[in-house]
C-alpha cells in the first residue's frame, strides 16, 4: 500500500475528534524520573493542545485531541502558563516534557514567534524535553537548544526495527532517517529519548518481545539515552481493522512485562561492562486495560513502576488465581 493510499485508509476509520480549546492544556501531571547517572528529578509532563501531526501512523490515536487547522499564535504559551500555574512551586532541579502530539519544530505545531516565550517560561528547567519526528530534527531544533537555558532532549519515534513492519506503520521514515537525527543531536549536545512499541501491528505475537528488546537495543546505540516501551493497544480504527485481519493483536501485560525485564537487564549489564548510563522504562498509561487477571493485576503494575523508578528488576510473585508468575 502506497503512504498516501495508507494514510487515506487510516483516515477513513477514524472516529470523530474531541472538541478542545486551543488556549487550554489537555492536562499535566508530575512524576518522578530515574537519570541516566542515577538518582532522580521531579518532572513535569504538560500535554498540549495543537495542530494535528502530518504523518498518519498506523497505530497512532494521539489525533483524537488535536485541531484540524494550524496551531493559533500565542496558543501554546497560554497552555504553558496556565499548566505551570496549576502545578504549584516547581522543584529544584526540575525537568518539563512538553508533549504535542506532533512536531515541536514543525511551524504548523509550534509558531516560530512563539519561541521566545517559550525560552523564558522554560528558564527554570533544568531538562527540556520534546517531541519530534526524526525527519524533522534540523536547524530550527539545534538553534532552539542553543538558546535554551536548561538542555534540551527530543523523543524520537523509533517504534521498531522489524524490516517488514516498520516500512508499513506509515510511519514517514526508515532506520537512515533516525540515524541521522540521532547523529545531529549527539553531535549538538542534545539528548535523545527514543519510544520503542511492544507489540505493533505487522510484528507476530510470539516475536513482540524479541523485536521491543532489539529495538530498545538498537536505541540506545544510536545514542538515546532513555527508552520508554510503549505497548500498542487498539481502539483507534486502524487496529481493529489489522486485527480482523490477523496482522495485529493488542500488547498484553505479560508481553510487557517481559520486555521491560530483559531490557533492564541489558541496561545493567551494559552500566556494569561499560558504564554505560541508560534509563529504560516501561509507558503504564492506561495499562490497567493490558491485565487479564483482576486479582494480580494491581500487583503488576505496581511492580512495574517499581521497576520504572529504581531501575531494578524485581522478583515476580505467584498469582493464586491464574497462575502467574
Amino acid at each position: 500500500m502506497a503512504p498516501s493510499e495508507a494514510s487515506r485508509w487510516v483516515r477513513s476509520l477514524r472516529t470523530p475528534k474531541r472538541t478542545i480549546d486551543p488556549f487550554l492544556p489537555l492536562r499535566h501531571f508530575w512524576e518522578e524520573e530515574r537519570e541516566p547517572g542515577g538518582g532522580a528529578i521531579a518532572a513535569l509532563t504538560v500535554l498540549l493542545a495543537g495542530a494535528e501531526c502530518p504523518f498518519t501512523c498506523v497505530f497512532c490515536d494521539l489525533w483524537r485531541e488535536t485541531l484540524d487547522g494550524a496551531t493559533p499564535l500565542g496558543a501554546l504559551p497560554a497552555q504553558l502558563r496556565k499548566a505551570l500555574a496549576a502545578a504549584g512551586p516547581l522543584p529544584r532541579p526540575a525537568a518539563v516534557k512538553l508533549y504535542n502530539a506532533s512536531n515541536f519544530f514543525a511551524a504548523r505545531a509550534v509558531p516560530v514567534e512563539d519561541e521566545a516565550e517559550f525560552l523564558d517560561l522554560l528558564a527554570p528547567f533544568s531538562r527540556v524535553t520534546v517531541e519530534c519526528h526524526p525527519r524533522l530534527v534540523g536547524p530550527r531544533c539545534l538553534a532552539f537548544a542553543a538558546r535554551l537555558v536548561g538542555r534540551l532532549e527530543v523523543a524520537m519515534g523509533l517504534e521498531t526495527i522489524h524490516p517488514r513492519a516498520l516500512p508499513r506503520l506509515n510511519k514517514g521514515m526508515d532506520l537512515d532517517d533516525f540515524g541521522r537525527a540521532a547523529d545531529a543531536l549527539r553531535a549538538a549536545g542534545i539528548g535523545l529519548r527514543a519510544f520503542v512499541l511492544v507489540a505493533p501491528p505487522f510484528v507476530p505475537a510470539a516475536e513482540a518481545v524479541e523485536w521491543a528488546v532489539r529495538s530498545a537495543a538498537h536505541a540506545f546505540e544510536s545514542g538515546a539515552l532513555r527508552v520508554s516501551l510503549i505497548p500498542v493497544r487498539g481502539g483507534n480504527g486502524a487496529l481493529e481493522a489489522l486485527a480482523e485481519s490477523g496482522e495485529f493483536a493488542p500488547a498484553t501485560l505479560e508481553q510487557l512485562e517481559e520486555a521491560l525485564e530483559r531490557c533492564l537487564a541489558a541496561t545493567i549489564a551494559a552500566t556494569a561492562a561499560r558504564g554505560a548510563a541508560r534509563v529504560v522504562t516501561a509507558d503504564l498509561w492506561d495499562a490497567r486495560r493490558l491485565a487479564r487477571c483482576a486479582v494480580c493485576a494491581e500487583g503488576r503494575l505496581e511492580r512495574l513502576a517499581r521497576m520504572n523508578r529504581t531501575g531494578t528488576i524485581e522478583p515476580r510473585a505467584r498469582c493464586p488465581a491464574c497462575g502467574w508468575s
